[in-house]
């Protein structure tokens, strides 16, 4: 089944979210209240483009009946090219924003159904396997909205988890029941989890390899003992759409999740108490990391297009895009967006076949992704550049045009070369709420720190990613060592 949006507002409206804390308040109202509106706004949105955008909607053998791309299982390159389409008309209508799209957390279902039996349960045995069947075939089913959390609290980086005052700070079994297991702790930077309806919990096992945190499950947010406590919404409510066009439509809720006790059933458990599997499941067997890396390309390969429209709308309005400064700027933008493209086109092209998924070459996906840590910032500056001190100067708002003295003024002295006065605050309301606003350095900051900390992920690049390349690399040298002339001999 796919949804449309009134299911998911519906959904919300039956108390299918968690318990959420917003400015001191238990919040009653959610679908209507001032930070959730836009974001839940948005996701009903995605559920209505697919049908609106009949390529969104695939008939899928794997559950036999329709479901969102999201959730079709790519197994050959054609198949990967056209999940990858799909997703590009998602990112499309996004222009690039709004990552935490519920296809994000499908492909990760999708891909967790992919290796039902060759990974899950081959390491942790049939119950197990049949839980990440069962969960994709729920999933498939009804279309819920699905988020994840995956940052610990960052209570003492210098220690692990395991040996703070509590070792309940970070998400962890407290104890196991008949019907299941009891976690506490909480988990950061849980971007959507107010307004989802379905959760996947998967921390960073890799920092504490203590068992009690070995643990990837999956429930309903309205599960007993589930909390979220919201950072302050970025869209500014008293202004409109006008103002701010970006965080109007594509502002998004992070927030805290907290786990108070909560019983996580024996069938919602994918991944438990063996931290040495994590291993595979990130980088080998499993390949998530390719995977979200990926995606990540997608969201930004279309982000980037958005940029460079902006950057060259902004030059041409006001008479500077011949200038070679300038075009060494818009250039920069152009090489970034065509390497992503590239990087899109490439992964397919060199993909690996695996049994039961076609899977995007895991070197090019994460170099892409892990090098749009500093491109996608970089635009950021570019874009406040280029228009120098012209970006400021703008009126507070719509209502300046509608009074007509100021709008006599206003035709005359705010008009440039290429747009009216009103088209041209318009054109510097979109770029100011792209890197000025609130919403627009929570996406620049988002951008840099998202899959982890740049240095130590373009560090893995040597370390991890291409770990078995090095010496296929390092020969290339060796070969030419060898044949320059000995004076020994």
């Amino acid at each position: 089944m796919i949804r449309k949006g009134s299911d998911y507002i519906k959904s919300l409206k039956e108390g299918n979210h968690g318990e959420v804390y917003y400015n001191g308040e238990k919040v009653e109202d959610l679908v209507d209240h001032p930070a959730f509106k836009v974001p839940i706004r948005t996701v009903a949105n995605y559920y209505d483009l697919h049908w609106k955008e009949d390529t969104l909607r695939v008939y899928n053998t794997d559950v036999g009946q329709e479901t969102s791309i999201s959730f079709f299982r790519p197994k050959s390159k054609e198949d990967l090219r056209k999940l990858r389409e799909g997703l590009v008309k998602i990112y499309d209508y996004y222009h690039g924003y709004f990552g935490r799209s519920p296809d994000y957390l499908n492909l990760w279902t999708t891909v967790f159904y992919a290796h039902s039996e060759d990974y899950f349960g081959k390491a942790f045995g049939n119950k197990i396997m049949e839980n990440v069947i069962n969960i994709y075939k729920e999933s498939t089913s009804k279309d819920h909205f699905y988020t994840h959390a995956i940052v610990a609290p960052m209570y003492d980086r210098s220690r692990p988890p395991s040996q703070w005052e509590d070792p309940y700070i970070q998400v962890g079994v407290v104890k196991e029941t008949p019907e299941g297991v009891i976690v506490k702790g909480a988990a950061m930077i849980c971007t959507a989890g107010p307004y989802a309806e379905m959760l996947w919990y998967m921390p960073n096992i890799r920092r504490d390899t203590d068992p009690r945190y070995a643990i990837y499950f999956s429930i309903p947010t309205n599960t007993k003992g589930v909390k979220f406590i919201a950072r302050r919404g970025f869209y500014p409510k008293e202004y409109s759409e006008f103002e701010y066009p970006i965080s109007s439509k594509f502002e998004e809720s992070d927030s805290i999740l907290i786990f108070d006790d909560v019983l996580i059933p024996w069938d919602r458990i994918i991944f438990y108490k063996k931290p040495e599997e994590i291993e595979d499941f990130m980088w080998h067997k499993v390949q998530l990391r390719t995977w979200f890396n990926w995606h990540f390309v997608i969201q930004h390969y279309c982000r980037m297009k958005f940029y460079a429209g902006l950057a060259m709308a902004m030059a041409e309005a006001v008479g500077i895009n011949n200038f070679i400064n300038v075009q060494e700027k818009l250039g920069e933008i152009l090489l970034y967006l065509s390497m992503n493209e590239g990087a899109l086109i490439g992964a397919e092209e060199a993909g690996e076949s695996l049994p039961n998924i076609y899977r995007p070459n895991p070197f090019i996906s994460i170099a892409a992704s892990n090098f749009n840590m500093h491109a996608l910032p970089r635009i950021h500056e570019l874009l406040r550049l280029i228009p120098g001190g012209s970006s400021i100067p703008i009126p507070a708002g719509i209502k300046d045009f509608e009074n007509p003295e100021e709008r006599k003024m206003l035709d005359k002295y705010m008009a440039s070369k290429g747009l009216s006065a009103l088209d041209r605050v318009k054109l510097f309301n979109l770029l100011w709420d792209v890197i000025g606003s609130e919403s627009g350095i929570r996406y620049e900051q988002y951008d840099r720190f998202s899959r982890g900390d740049p240095t130590l992920r373009w560090a893995q690049m040597y370390s991890e990613v291409f770990k078995e390349k090095k010496e296929q690399y390092i020969k290339l040298v060796k070969d030419i060592l060898d044949q320059m002339p000995d004076p020994r001999k």
